[in-house]
């Protein structure tokens, strides 16, 4: 491609890049919320827009059509989930096969990496897309047309995919063949180990018994730690609490919002990474928070101190159960969280959604 073609290239990214770069986060929390609704047990879902620089600098690659600008592009916007078994990535690819569209000729299935002639140990990706039924809703409608590229690999693929790269340098024929071998061999250990640790998870499962013990006192049992799923479970059973600090917001003098579920899930997303910050990530402590508001007007106060701080700018602001919550906890935890890079725990991107801003 020349470098004219490159620069249009350029500055149209350039253009977009903050639209990418707000769908890939859109697209985390999304696949983060449908993974765990199944049960399935996440090691991490990372996502990310391709940089600028990075675009300029893989400007040439043959994917690059002279149709419309970016739209064919799929690696703009790249999500990784990484789960702990091989039976837990085709439990996502039919979570993906149900809620998005898949461009199958751009995407390496689990079928595909049957072959038995493959040479590694390579990883499910898929080219995808929203369907038509997830486009079609006003927040998400802006985004129809981007594609996406998803990764979905166990943690020991992952060890695979960082490290086989740096082994991989330029060598005469007979090094490279011996190079060659011994990597198929350790792509076969690390397949070995990933199906033989499902096995013994799966065994495990099945033979597992209740032991019973002399007894003994009872020892106070530690607070069980939250994740992001237990967070949401706890407010289903407890939607009391959602619409109580919606309704305070409202009767302070926020604006009414009748979020949709997507949004929602989201400000759940937002509320949970400021609760981990403000070192809240058990059951046992959010209850003592929710509890507290109640004392002597407490959450009512804090919500009025905000509005009073902001009141010429609050009608932009969109602020649901979990957006009320978010708020509280930033006002009365502040002094755990003025300690903490709020920038990098996403607790600023959190407060700028809730403002309108984002």
């Amino acid at each position: 491609m020349n470098g004219s073609k490159t620069d249009e290239w350029g500055r149209k990214y350039m253009e977009k890049y903050s639209l990418y770069a707000e769908f890939a986060e859109r697209i985390t929390n999304l696949l983060q919320n449908l993974v765990e609704g199944e049960g399935i047990e996440v090691y991490s879902v990372l996502g990310r827009a391709k940089s600028p620089g990075e675009f300029i600098r893989s400007a040439g690659f043959p994917g690059m059509t002279e149709g419309p600008v970016l739209t064919g592009i799929p690696d703009l916007c790249t999500i990784k989930i990484l789960v702990s078994f091989p039976d837990d990535v085709a439990k996502v690819e039919q979570i993906i096969q149900k809620e998005f569209l898949a461009d199958m000729s751009r995407s390496i299935t689990l079928r595909n990496l049957e072959a038995p002639d493959r040479f590694g140990y390579p990883s499910a990706s898929y080219v995808l897309s929203l369907n038509r039924e997830r486009a079609a809703l006003r927040e998400w409608a802006k985004y129809g047309d981007l594609p996406f590229t998803l990764e979905v690999r166990t943690v020991l693929q992952e060890v695979w995919a960082y490290n086989a790269p740096k082994v991989s340098l330029p060598t005469d024929s007979a090094t490279k063949k011996k190079m060659q071998r011994k990597l198929f061999r350790l792509s076969a250990l690390l397949e070995e180990a990933d199906e033989g640790f499902l096995s013994m998870w799966e065994t495990a499962r099945e033979t597992a018994m209740p032991v019973t013990t002399p007894s003994s006192p009872e020892v106070p049992q530690a607070p069980r730690p939250f994740n992001r799923a237990a967070l949401k479970q706890y407010f289903e059973e407890r939607q009391d609490i959602l619409k109580r600090w919606s309704d305070e917001a409202v009767n302070i003098g926020f604006p009414a919002f009748s979020p949709s579920p997507e949004y929602e899930e989201t400000s759940l997303s937002y509320l949970w990474d400021i609760l981990r910050a403000a070192e809240m990530d058990t059951r046992e402590s959010l209850d003592a928070f929710i509890l507290s508001l109640e004392q002597e007007g407490r959450g009512r106060d804090q919500i009025s101190t905000v509005y009073s701080a902001f009141a010429d700018e609050v009608q932009s602001w969109r602020v649901d159960g979990y957006s009320a919550l978010f708020l509280l906890v930033l006002n009365l935890k502040w002094d755990v969280l003025q300690q903490k890079d709020l920038v990098s725990l996403n607790i600023k991107k959190g407060s700028d959604r809730i403002k309108g801003l984002s």
